[in-house]
């Protein structure tokens, strides 16, 4: 449930498979704001409704919460000690982290290493989740109002990667074993930027991006509603460009004018195959109620580059103009030898002028008006500053996991969420990163039949990454 829309993913299991039932969404009305649950009777009659229309009978549901103002997931960690001690000092390490009171506070916790695994002197990794107390109650409400019985509670980092694991064939397409993988979950509040070892969550944190932003920066930028704004990003909006190089024309003046030519998107690099796939351990699992599982005790590190830099902005394309007048008179710094000066559209008078200013080191063509650029290039010069954020995002949460851990090396990225259907975003990210990106479908190894017979094949693969986090819900009551 979350701030822009409900997801709900019906599955049922077949022997070693699983078969999806229903995919089903609907807005939530503004019920939902930053996470919080404003108006309980209103999702609770949504999903309802949503419920009947499909005709689920299922009443067992898993539920996410997200947000930033009353979910905390991190990862801490304490010094070796024994079991009994350590079981102690958790609870007072999840209370040193939490940004809000620790009264009324849902929580849990597992052990990424064992404390017979970690040797004299290291830190024992701990993954905890908490979150407000009232605020789980709020989802609770909703979910019972609507007919259905809550059996777990859990945090969306921890769902995606259990998406992540059912999309690479449930461990027998995992690649090579002590690389980390990085999800992005882009959402319409904002995006969640986690690291996954070995089934395992390692980091995580939460970015100020998301679909509404690229909404209101089209709304401002074209001059539209709101409404129209969003269609137009569903429809029309893309992360990329292609832009044929122009090459040279000559001036039928007969003058020597030097025309800049078009500048053009890079070519995505070339991605290797990706490594042998080895068996993988079960993944781990957390909620508020479930109990741990053993980690992985492999380190194992990822390096992206630098921060790409913004483009400036003369190296947007230009339609190339040519002007014959010279730019405006500088005081020089230095004398120069006389120049003749012929003016167009004026009598041309010979004789010695005044020393040219300096000239400048690189000739551009003036900028072309916002009514001669097509729609397409306006929408995406509105959006592509904020692209430019979270690629940027994406590399310094990097920075930091490498600023913990030593010798990083990430196998992909992965994108999930509503914002993942922006065209040609992963192109993007690619080229910014330096690193496969690929859209997340978790149906990849499951029998979709129920749902493609109804919706057509190449619409359920469209919307899988929309639905990761409730595929990863679901997949709670198996794995």
């Amino acid at each position: 449930m979350g701030n822009h829309s409900i997801k709900v993913v019906e599955l049922t299991r077949r022997g070693n498979s699983f078969v999806v039932q229903n995919l089903l969404t609907a807005p939530t009305k503004e019920a939902i704001v930053s996470g919080e649950m404003i108006q309980p009777d209103v999702v609770a009659a949504t999903l309802k409704e949503l419920l009947r229309s499909a005709g689920v009978k299922t009443k067992d549901a898993v539920i996410a919460i997200g947000g930033q103002s009353g979910v905390v997931v991190r990862v801490t960690e304490l010094p070796k000690m024994p079991r009994r001690e350590l079981m102690k000092a958790i609870p007072l390490e999840i209370e040193r982290h939490l940004p809000f009171q620790s009264g009324g506070v849902v929580q849990d916790y597992v052990l990424l290493r064992e404390p017979e695994e970690v040797a004299e002197g290291e830190q024992i990794p701990v993954l905890f989740a908490a979150a407000r107390a009232d605020l789980v109650d709020a989802y609770l409400a909703a979910l019972q109002q609507a007919g259905l019985s809550p059996i777990a509670v859990e945090v969306e980092p921890l769902a995606a990667a259990r998406a992540l694991f059912a999309a690479r064939g449930f461990g027998l397409t995992d690649g090579q074993s002590g690389r980390i993988s990085v999800l992005v979950n882009i959402g319409y509040e904002g995006t969640e930027i986690s690291f996954i070892e070995g089934g395992a969550v390692i980091f995580t944190r939460i970015v100020p991006f998301g679909g509404r932003h690229l909404t209101e920066d089209l709304r401002d930028h074209l001059g539209m509603d709101l409404e129209e704004a969003e269609r137009v990003k569903i429809e029309q909006a893309t992360a990329w460009l292609e832009r044929p190089e122009t090459p040279p024309t000559a001036a039928p003046t007969g003058l020597e004018t030097q025309v800049t030519p078009a500048v053009t998107q890079p070519v995505p690099p070339v991605v290797p195959p990706p490594p042998a796939p080895v068996a993988e351990e079960e993944l781990p699992s957390l909620s508020f109620e479930i109990p741990s599982e053993q980690r992985p005790e492999q380190t194992v590190s990822f390096e992206l580059p630098a921060e790409p830099a913004p483009p400036k902005p003369e190296e947007k394309e230009q339609v190339p103009s040519l002007e014959f007048s010279l730019p405006e008179e500088q005081p020089a710094a230095q004398p120069q030898a006389p120049t003749l000066e012929f003016l167009p559209g004026q009598p041309a008078e010979i004789g010695i002028q005044p020393p040219a200013a300096p000239a400048p080191e690189e000739w551009l063509p003036p900028q072309p008006s916002a009514e001669a650029l097509p729609i397409q290039e306006l929408i995406y010069n509105a959006i592509n500053p904020r692209l430019f954020e979270l690629a940027g995002e994406i590399a310094r949460s990097v920075e930091f996991l490498m600023s913990q851990r030593h010798n990083v090396v990430v196998d992909e990225v992965y994108l999930l969420g509503g914002g993942a259907l922006l065209k040609d975003l992963d192109k993007f990210l690619q080229t910014q990163l330096g690193v496969p990106v690929v859209r997340l479908n978790p149906f990849k190894y499951m029998d979709a039949s129920p749902v493609t017979s109804r919706m057509g094949r190449d619409y359920v693969e469209q919307v899988a990454p929309v639905f990761a986090v409730a595929v990863g819900l679901a997949l709670w009551a198996y794995l």
